[in-house]
């Protein structure tokens, strides 16, 4: 079955669904921005870039929405912490993805529209739905089963230790957490969807060779920080340091020597993206 939508021709798994807006409102944590919290916000993530003015009001995703600098300025819980990814993935195929778009992630880990306060809108159809969320430095996740989404927010929370709902193995982490929480593995910083200290594709010369190449590193130091908004800055501090006083190679290096299927401790254990 297929539907006529503003002139193009979609197709659909789901032929006894209406057309209309679905709303979801996604609850995620990201383990970079949790290690190390705010004294007396453990519970929080930390809101580092949009304290220091570096989270851009346009998206680094595809889609490259715009907010208003001024959803930057809510301090507290629902601070913005960055820019994720959202999928809306088909029911019978999980890999096709039926509608995405960037959006928002407070520090209490709920996923808003680009206002930094309303649920997610699809103009889709309500019905089953698999739920993904991506970011550009930590892995992705999807819910394990589908959805049933509607024009009324549901909630979808991926943050839950004691009833996980991540599709595939070890998908997310409670290393660094607050205790109860699993957040999505930091480190993918060379964008392969797969986290690696040393080994065949390892994410930590990354790191060195953006610090190396940085306009101010003038002396070519590892120890530089480059600072800004930058996929290399692994534990979101608004800092990109290969080794010195705050490194973020040695974060990649304790998620592979954590990941529960490292039996034998081996820096050169690969972390892999779950997503179908």
């Amino acid at each position: 079955c297929c539907w006529c939508i503003c002139g193009a021709v979609q197709m659909t798994n789901t032929p006894t669904a209406i057309y209309g807006n679905v709303e979801v409102s996604p609850i995620v944590y990201l383990q970079g921005a949790s290690l190390n919290p705010n004294s007396g916000e453990e519970t929080l993530m930390r809101d580092d870039l949009r304290v220091a003015g570096v989270i851009p009001t346009t998206s680094p995703y595809a889609d490259a929405l715009g907010c208003n600098a001024s959803v930057f300025t809510p301090t507290g819980a629902n601070a913005i912490v960055d820019w994720v990814w959202v999928e809306l993935r088909d029911a019978i195929t999980n890999t096709t993805i039926i509608a995405s778009q960037s959006a928002l992630l407070q520090r209490d880990g709920d996923v808003v529209a680009t206002d930094g306060t309303s649920p997610l809108n699809f103009a889709k159809a309500g019905g089953n739905y698999y739920v993904v969320i991506k970011h550009r430095n930590h892995l992705g996740i999807m819910s394990s089963s589908v959805i049933a989404l509607s024009s009324s927010p549901t909630t979808v929370d991926f943050t839950n230790s004691a009833s996980q709902i991540t599709y595939g193995s070890n998908a997310q982490t409670a290393f660094g957490m607050s205790s109860g929480v699993i957040g999505m593995w930091a480190g993918n910083v060379n964008g392969d969807n797969v986290i690696q200290y040393t080994g065949a594709n390892p994410d930590s010369p990354s790191i060195l060779s953006n610090v190396l190449a940085d306009a101010g590193n003038f002396l070519n130091l590892p120890t530089y920080a480059a600072t800004g908004y930058n996929v290399n800055d692994v534990n979101m501090d608004v800092n990109a340091q290969y080794t010195g006083a705050s490194p973020d190679a040695p974060f990649i290096l304790q998620n592979a020597l954590s990941h529960p299927g490292n039996f034998l401790g081996l820096s050169t254990f690969s972390i892999t993206e779950q997503l179908p």
